[in-house]
């Protein structure tokens, strides 16, 4: 199924002309509207999830350890790109067109491909993070808040280098096929454009994840070790508690990487698809427009993931019970994931508890 772009695309209307910002849909209307309004509600989720994550973040230092440091920025960018990038594109996509001109177009696009590619590293900082402290946990010491803060701003710093190329001539943002969302020109056939588009597939989504696959997967395997360790000893308390974090764990490693794939690899393969087709045969509007929809919606799963599977976010912003049982300092810790708490001193189960009073009610 292929579709000739050229019907659609008036050659002789430059994007200089303010009425190329504003042309109507070429797809059917109500499907249009029908997936702006999805991205909308979707705007709302984000918002709510992802502002519950950075408000808890903020409030409880207990929740601000290594392995959260990620999940922190990730909230705090799908947050920004809930309140932008989602209520662009679908009041758009409700009216039918392109409502924010050229300069609302190519912001859009560049916080849509700035958040696309952070949190992709971040997702990858999360699964390396936990990889390291399940696989030498007398060694979790060594991932440290202030290295997750050192590494997460490199990696939106080169997320931000990525996005800025088309601005500097190497490929360009444009209007999507659909006309009521902006991307980065990927129906253009020139040698420029189309070498962008093979590099932002490699280093946005085969290397992490390749990444992704083979941390989760070595960390797999030191869980199972660690449980068949656990079956081997004696079953305290504190190891019954370690095997139902190893179910979370677990749980958390298929959804992420489930999770990644799914969200990203319609809309990797539409505009890897793209650079070989070209504008005359490529893929139907509806359908990169759908697979782009598809994309932005990580806004929300990524959140919710960690919200579901965490014991201290049942809801409510925070769970005031579970922070009060004890959150150790211990670098080795972290919360959302549910890592087990391994440090030097294994049956030393409540190392540094949070006190009561610590915690604002």
């Amino acid at each position: 199924m292929s579709f000739n772009y050229s019907t659609i695309f008036d050659e002789d209307l430059s994007p200089d002309d303010p009425l190329f910002w504003s042309l109507p849909t070429p797809v059917n209307c109500d499907s249009v509207r029908t997936l702006g309004i999805f991205l909308c509600i979707a705007a709302l989720v984000g918002i709510v999830c992802n502002g519950a994550l950075v408000y808890s973040f903020a409030r409880y230092k207990a929740l601000r350890t290594p392995s959260n440091i990620f999940v922190m920025f990730i909230a705090g960018i799908g947050l920004f790109a809930s309140c932008t990038i989602l209520p662009l594109t679908g009041t758009s996509s409700i009216y039918c067109q392109w409502l924010y001109q050229r300069a609302g177009c190519q912001f859009s696009a560049i916080v849509a491909f700035l958040y696309g590619c952070a949190s992709s590293y971040l997702l990858c900082g999360v699964s390396l993070s936990r990889c390291y402290m399940i696989v030498r946990p007398f060694k979790a010491k060594d991932v440290t808040v202030n290295k997750c803060i050192i590494i997460s701003i490199i990696s939106i710093l080169i997320a931000f280098i990525w996005t800025m190329l088309p601005l500097m001539g190497w490929n360009e943002y444009t209007m999507d096929a659909a006309r009521t969302s902006c991307c980065i020109n990927w129906y253009d056939r020139r040698a420029s454009y189309v070498s962008y588009l093979f590099f932002l597939f490699i280093v946005v989504y085969c290397i992490p994840l390749v990444i992704l696959v083979i941390a989760n997967r070595i960390t797999l395997q030191g869980l199972k070790r660690m449980h068949q360790n656990i079956e081997n000893g004696i079953q305290t308390g504190l190891n019954r508690k370690r095997i139902e974090m190893e179910r979370r764990i677990v749980r958390s490693i298929i959804i992420t990487t489930c999770g990644f794939i799914v969200t990203w690899t319609p809309y990797a393969v539409t505009f890897f698809a793209s650079a070989f087709r070209g504008k005359e045969y490529a893929l139907p509007p509806m359908v990169t427009f759908s697979c782009a929809c598809i994309a932005k919606s990580s806004v929300i799963w990524i959140p919710m993931l960690y919200i579901g599977t965490s014991t201290h976010y049942q809801l409510q912003f925070v769970n005031q019970d579970a922070l009060n049982e004890g959150i150790p300092n211990n670098r080795g810790n972290t919360v959302l994931p549910n890592i087990p708490r391994l440090s030097r001193k294994i049956d030393d189960i409540a190392m540094n508890p949070v006190r009561r009073g610590t915690v604002d009610n």
